[in-house]
């Protein structure tokens, strides 16, 4: 499929977005919790890989190499956004493509999720929802391991803080 790719191959490409193109654009209305902007997004991130094939390094995990260029594209997305649009707002986009558990939690998960604050925000969903090593996460951000630990960590205690201060524990 890489191989495909690198000589120009479309039918390359196409598998590559068969397989690729659903949970990235998960990641990044996670990210982004935008419909809109997520979809740009993938698609620039596609556009972005068709252009620099050739800098991936053979030995390498292929996922690693498109999702930290989805994960760069969408922290860039981010810091365009204007000064008062700056958390994602929540909308029911986010909802369609999170995790399948109460409407009410889902609502609320999404809504603290987009209010982390970039590479937290980034850490805690390729960690805890995509399932990237911390160290797969560390080089898709271009930071250290411990900052992706502190990241996650402090991710997971502001959702706790969160969800704790919604009526029944975030099921309402």
């Amino acid at each position: 499929m890489i191989a495909m790719c690198r000589q120009g191959d479309p039918a390359g490409y196409r598998l590559v977005y068969d397989r690729y193109s659903g949970p990235l654009l998960r990641t990044a209305l996670r990210m982004l919790g935008r419909l809109e902007e997520a979809e740009d997004a993938v698609q620039e991130t596609f556009l972005k890989l068709f252009r620099g094939i050739k800098g991936f390094r053979s030995g390498a995990r292929f996922s690693t190499y498109l999702f930290q260029i989805l994960v760069n594209t969408c922290i860039d997305a981010i810091r365009r956004r204007k000064p008062a649009n700056t958390p994602a707002a929540y909308t029911p986009e986010v909802e369609s493509l999170t995790a399948p558990s109460g409407h009410e939690l889902r609502h609320s998960l999404a809504e603290a999720v987009a209010s982390l604050p970039g590479q937290m925000r980034a850490s805690f969903v390729l960690f805890a929802i995509e399932e990237f090593t911390q160290a797969e996460i560390a080089g898709m951000l271009g930071i250290s391991e411990g900052a992706v630990k502190t990241h996650v960590f402090r991710a997971r205690r502001k959702l706790r803080a969160w969800l704790a201060a919604c009526p029944d524990g975030g099921t309402s």
